[in-house]
């Protein structure tokens, strides 16, 4: 609990003061719509996000963003607890789960809204209740676990890579409970389909016709289409056969980004403590390492996107408090050694070797959590970082009334916001790519060739190449220069919307 108090801090110091780009920007919009999010759905956060969003303190976007802060400081605390019941001494536990708190890519994902903080959340949970109930085989533990899992995958598929190899930790650590009890198979069912049942709001959410209903998925075609991904797994490649050697080839870059987001520190610590853990609790050293290599495996065949990288993360963390503490034990069992060598023939040993080697491993791992902290603190600070609310105010406010613009993904999810949470220009249509495909439009041309007699039209693209098309049928004219996104939640970039013109005058 105080380590993830601790945590909660920090993040809530450095979190985004306004809504985002891009994901980072659609859920919070989606959340207070109760609209249908981007595939897969994700409605374990829509609803959360639903309830977070009513709490009448700041702005909604605000609230979104603290929620992410919440998820991360609770899998701080879960890291600390799992721990703990691992053998770890408590302020060794601290340090380390703060240190990890305090990871670059961990850090980041605390201060912006999204559901991958929460996606970690449910990671530790899980993995916390399935050592409970190693432990004490307690049938309440393993319902709860399921519970938890549905919710889980309610928020994020990549549970799917987590879930088997916790059920077969759960099997091997407690099979003799199981079939002496099979009644409890069948609690263990119902409570997962209770907390898989958070999918059936997304057909009803889209039937109600919200402002934003992705790919309007009211039928169970449309569903199946939406929660699978299917429209990414062209670029999914963690099933192909080049799979084993794009995670080879990303070894390197995999290594590169740990020490710049941690110092080599933690990770090395991490293989001491699967070694550790590997004599002491060898199934759960084995559940870890299973988890954390194939979050690494999807990490590399899939774009190499950094927050895929969360739950390896939360693995080396606990992996390195079982190795700071086993050092800690080494330690004091050589203080020993050369006390009882030296000392007289009586036997006596070093008082209090073993509570002062703890002691400096615990100082030690705070101090870890320190330097991170301090090391990534400007790169992970985002008070300041009001671009996706200047967007909108600087877009709105140059359009002319009942203007059509044709927007991205990351650029359109914040002028959502601004329109549908904040009120702003209820005159303007956003299009975003995504609607050119599912309303069928096919290309941005056609779509504007039915908006440009009707309303002023502007285009607004990161890449100008994606302009040839529409210059060839239309005249562009420059409108506005601003700053943009592409591809996370703060803008680093500029781009000009430009105003569409016909050709020829309209009828």
């Amino acid at each position: 609990m105080i380590s993830g108090v601790i945590a909660l801090i920090v993040y809530a110091r450095t979190l985004m003061p306004g809504i985002a780009w891009g994901d980072w920007g659609e859920l919070p919009t989606v959340s207070h719509v109760l609209g249908v999010a981007h595939p897969t759905g994700y409605p374990t956060y829509v609803i959360l996000g639903w309830f977070a969003q009513l709490v009448p303190l700041a702005t909604v976007a605000v609230r979104l963003n603290f929620t992410a802060a919440l998820f991360v400081a609770g899998a701080v605390a879960t890291a600390t607890a799992i721990s703990i019941r691992l053998g770890v001494r408590p302020l060794i536990a601290i340090g380390i789960a703060l240190a990890f708190g305090f990871v670059g890519t961990v850090w980041a994902a605390a201060t912006v809204s999204d559901a991958h903080p929460l996606h970690l959340f449910f990671a530790a949970l899980i993995l916390h209740r399935a050592l409970v109930w190693a432990d004490g085989r307690e049938p309440r533990d393993l319902v709860v676990g399921a519970l938890l899992v549905g919710l889980a995958l309610g928020n994020h598929l990549l549970m799917l890579f987590i879930v088997p190899f916790v059920a077969l930790y759960v099997v091997w650590t407690g099979w003799r409970e199981l079939l002496r009890h099979p009644v409890l198979l069948l609690e263990v069912a119902v409570a997962l389909v209770v907390g898989l049942s958070v999918y059936v709001y997304i057909p009803l959410a889209a039937r109600g016709s919200p402002p934003l209903p992705y790919n309007h998925p009211t039928t169970l075609a449309g569903v199946l289409w939406l929660v699978s991904g299917q429209q990414f797994h062209g670029q999914f490649d963690f099933l192909a056969a080049t799979g084993p050697g794009n995670f080879v080839a990303a070894l390197g870059t995999l290594w590169s980004l740990a020490v710049a987001r941690a110092t080599a520190m933690l990770p090395v610590l991490g293989a001491v403590g699967f070694v550790a853990l590997g004599r002491r609790r060898p199934s759960y050293a084995v559940l870890l390492a299973v988890v954390g290599f194939f979050a690494c495996y999807i990490w590399a065949n899939y774009l190499e996107l950094e927050h895929y990288l969360l739950v390896p993360w939360l693995v080396v963390a606990i992996a390195a408090s079982a190795g700071l503490e086993a050092l800690a034990v080494a330690g004091a069992r050589l203080v020993g050694n050369v006390f009882r060598r030296f000392a007289p023939s009586d036997g006596a040993v070093a008082p209090g070797s073993r509570v002062g080697a703890g002691a400096i491993a615990g100082v030690a791992a705070l101090g870890l959590a320190v330097v991170l902290g301090s090391l990534n603190w400007a790169a992970s600070d985002r008070s300041a970082d009001r671009s996706g609310q200047e967007f909108v105010d600087a877009v709105f406010g140059a359009l002319p009334r009942d203007a059509a613009i044709l927007s991205y993904w990351d650029a359109s999810t914040p002028l959502w916001y601004g329109r549908f949470v904040e009120g702003l220009r209820p005159d303007v249509l956003v299009v975003d790519d995504t609607n050119i495909v599912y309303e069928g439009w096919v290309t941005r041309e056609r779509r504007i060739e039915s908006l440009i007699c009707q309303r002023p039209v502007f285009i607004l693209r990161p890449d100008q190449a994606d302009l040839v098309p529409t210059a060839a049928e239309f005249n562009l004219r420059p409108f506005l220069a601003v700053r943009v996104a592409a591809g996370g939640p703060t803008a680093v970039m500029t781009a000009e919307i430009f105003r569409v013109l016909p050709r020829t005058a309209c009828a």
